[in-house]
């Protein structure tokens, strides 16, 4: 096949390294200076947030976008996100792991929305789909979010007694703000991944840390390991083995860092058959094995 046809390999970005510790969630300040255009696709275990405050740029997940101030992109977590051209573009940027919708609840119960457009649920359901939204924000409302963000990022620094309840309730207000800006301008209801799809991730999540198997997961849907990574992959951006390594991970981090376990009690802990497997593929997502990992975040306090 010539190389001109051959589709771009994409490069797998977790949480843990954009510098997220063992949180499932990390806010960053984007400037240009931090920023570089390139075609080489990444695709993310995690959901964002990119709140645009200064420059323009040119991306492309799904289809090209250009970027302005003052507007909020949305972008769940497995589409192939292109940097085209940044250009002067500053910002903020929210990434979380996709579960953190799904465990927060901003309409009382029961209660029917009073206006049509997306809830929390909505986003949660829609996490898994290759699909993204954008918001143009009033300057109020743009205020309002750039001091709930720099609230977050803060107590995501300074990690004060009783910040775990303060980033969720920050997390909370700011999913509220979008909440309202997106019904403003609701345009129809939100697509949601196929029950196939819901499906299998859920089992994922479930079984995460057992040593489960593609087999396993699709005898849990009734469906064929073939079918089911072939509707996975084209649904989400990911397979299979990358949504159960990454529970696997972000469970591993936390063990490594909250117990005095072994790396070998571990890894049997987390799934993995053997300790040798677990090593090879902390260091692939990582950059060095879980020992490492371990001294080098307890040293420096994360």
């Amino acid at each position: 096949m010539p190389p001109s046809s051959r589709r771009p390999r994409h490069r797998i970005l977790t949480l843990a390294a954009l510098g997220a510790r063992e949180l499932p969630l990390h806010v960053s300040h984007i400037a240009s200076r931090t920023l570089s255009s390139s075609h080489e696709p990444v695709v993310a275990t995690f959901a964002l947030f990119f709140l645009v405050t200064g420059g323009k740029g040119c991306g492309r997940h799904l289809e090209l976008v250009d970027v302005h101030p003052g507007e909020l992109h949305f972008i769940p977590a497995g589409v192939e996100i292109h940097a085209l051209n940044v250009g002067e573009l500053e910002g903020w940027l929210v990434a979380f792991d996709p579960t953190l919708l799904s465990s927060l609840e901003t309409e009382p119960p029961g209660r029917a929305p009073v206006t049509g457009g997306p809830s929390v649920a909505d986003l949660a359901s829609s996490i898994a789909v290759r699909w993204s939204f954008r918001l143009l924000l009033g300057e109020a409302r743009r205020q309002r979010l750039e001091r709930l963000i720099a609230a977050l990022d803060a107590e995501l620094r300074e990690r004060q007694w009783g910040f775990e309840r303060a980033t969720s309730a920050l997390f909370t207000l700011l999913l509220t703000e979008l909440q309202r800006g997106a019904r403003e301008h609701a345009s129809g209801p939100l697509p949601s991944p196929g029950r196939l799809v819901r499906e299998v991730l859920a089992f994922v999540a479930a079984h995460s840390l057992e040593p489960i198997s593609l087999a396993d997961v699709s005898a849990a849907v009734d469906r064929t390991p073939s079918y089911v990574a072939t509707a996975v992959r084209e649904e989400t951006g990911l397979t299979v083995g990358d949504w159960l390594r990454e529970h696997r991970m972000a469970e591993a981090r936390r063990r490594l860092l909250e117990t005095t376990a072994s790396v070998e009690s571990i890894a049997s802990q987390v799934g993995y058959s053997d300790a040798t497997s677990f090593v090879r593929g902390f260091r692939r997502v990582h950059g060095m094995t879980p020992r490492a990992w371990r001294e080098r975040h307890r040293q420096g306090g994360g």
